[in-house]
């Protein structure tokens, strides 16, 4: 009896660890001090499926790539900044290719910053959105990338033109 007793407890802990697994791969949330909530990430498949899942609860979809190849690229700055107020109501650097928010109505300014390499140029892309009451925001950035992450990146997902995760 007692072989089995140990085999259960090692049965529980090997879930244990794999549950801690997932937790850790999953998208990160947040909200901004001015309650703007948030969620960020999509490189894990159990990302993406979290992501999947909750998009229908966020205003605004943002979605980095890179030129030419459509590989998704993370560790992107952004920076959104209501035109009206021009107060910065969201600022984070994505762990993953997507960002969803809860914008409110109104008129904002994206600006995203990725950096290749320690040793390359920065990049800033910027763009203006309108958030409408009850509707959903799209916005597809892409990136100039070297001949080095695009061979890096085949076989990796890309992004699909005609819908978001």
């Amino acid at each position: 009896m007692k072989t089995n007793k140990d085999l259960i407890w090692i049965l529980g802990g090997v879930l244990s660890l794999a549950a801690c697994s997932a937790a850790l791969q999953a998208a990160e949330r947040g909200v901004t001090p001015g309650g703007i909530a948030y969620v960020s990430g999509g490189v894990a498949e159990v990302e993406e499926e979290d992501l999947v899942a909750q998009r229908k609860n966020f205003s605004f979809w943002l979605t980095t790539a890179s030129k030419g190849s459509g590989a998704f690229l993370a560790d992107v700055r952004v920076r959104i900044v209501d035109e009206r107020t021009r107060q910065v109501v969201l600022e984070h650097t994505l762990d993953g290719p997507w960002l969803f928010a809860n914008l409110p109505s109104g008129r904002y300014r994206v600006e995203a910053t990725y950096r290749e390499f320690a040793d390359s140029k920065e990049q800033t892309l910027r763009r203006s959105t309108t958030v409408q009451k009850g509707s959903l925001r799209q916005m597809l950035l892409y990136f100039d990338t070297s001949d080095r992450v695009k061979h890096e990146v085949e076989g990796q997902p890309k992004v699909s033109p005609y819908a978001l995760p």
